[in-house]
């Protein structure tokens, strides 16, 4: 497998487009095309939903979409393997972040990272929540940040280090927030949420089974920013934690919390770990994370 064709197949599924996936590798959109076709070939599969737009994973292009990521990062980590005469050799630490909510503390925990110990060096990961605690669970990674649903447990044995909970708020385009009274009412209008794996979704879904109420999508997108836009233009309903909702720039552009008395979920933000990690690396991590959301 070309290594060209591992990180064009992330591009666009990044960017949800070919278009601008070609225009970000510097490369016309054929050859786009045709590392896509050569990526299919070596998995015996399709990747993409070509009748949908933007474009959308098929359930095998979302399983091979996450094992590329950790591949592309682990090639790129050979790089750092040289080593000159009484240079510092650094300890690599590998941290996975959930998707969902990689884009809001991403750059924060690469900030804080440096400020932690000069002998680290860390290595970011991203995927969704139940695949990032399969690879720390066997050793490919070692720390891990998830939220998790106060209604969804961990399904493996492995140590997990709640750091606190945040709300999850439903949210809708300004104006329509006062038509939903109730939560059959807002499933009933259909929901805009990442693709199968997110946690979020698992959590909202468990909830709508466990009342014998519909769950109907609306719309997938990949990321928060996308969603709201979706919402924003008038595509169904969201689910967000609420500091989520507030740091964002289109909660002041026409959205609003739907206010319910018959709906409350909560996540647990925490640390999972693999055996080998000490706990002086899970303690700075933990920290790093409860800074950035209880510390206010």
């Amino acid at each position: 497998m070309d290594i060209r064709d591992l990180k064009t197949f992330i591009y666009v599924v990044d960017h949800q487009s070919i278009t601008i996936a070609s225009k970000k590798l510097g490369v016309n959109q054929s050859t786009v095309t045709k590392r896509i076709g050569h990526m299919e070939g070596a998995v015996k599969g399709v990747l993409f939903n070509r009748k949908t737009r933007p474009l959308q994973l098929t359930s095998l292009g979302k399983k091979v979409y996450l094992k590329s990521c950790f591949i592309l990062k682990q090639l790129e980590s050979l790089t750092n393997f040289h080593t000159e005469n009484g240079e510092i050799v650094k300890k690599n630490i590998k941290v996975g972040i959930a998707q969902t909510f990689i884009d809001d503390i991403l750059d924060y925990v690469i900030h804080q990272s440096k400020k932690l110990n000069p002998y680290y060096e860390i290595d970011i990961y991203s995927g969704w929540g139940c695949s990032l605690v399969q690879q720390v669970y066997e050793g490919e990674i070692d720390l891990a940040a998830l939220m998790i649903p106060s209604n969804l447990g961990l399904t493996t044995n492995i140590s997990f280090f709640e750091v606190g909970t945040l709300p999850l708020v439903i949210i809708a385009k300004k104006g329509d927030a006062c038509k939903y009274h109730s939560l059959e009412m807002c499933s009933k209008r259909g929901w805009v949420l990442h693709p199968d794996g997110c946690c979020f979704r698992e959590g909202l879904a468990k909830t709508l089974y466990e009342r014998k109420l519909g769950f109907y999508i609306n719309k997938e997108l990949f990321g928060v920013e996308l969603q709201l836009q979706s919402i924003l233009d008038g595509d169904g309903l969201g689910l967000y934690p609420k500091s989520f909702f507030d740091q964002s720039t289109l909660n002041k552009k026409g959205l609003e919390i739907v206010e319910l008395k018959d709906f409350s979920l909560s996540l647990q933000v925490g640390i999972v770990k693999a055996q080998h990690v000490g706990m002086d690396e899970t303690n700075a991590f933990i920290e790093v994370v409860k800074n950035h959301y209880f510390s206010h």
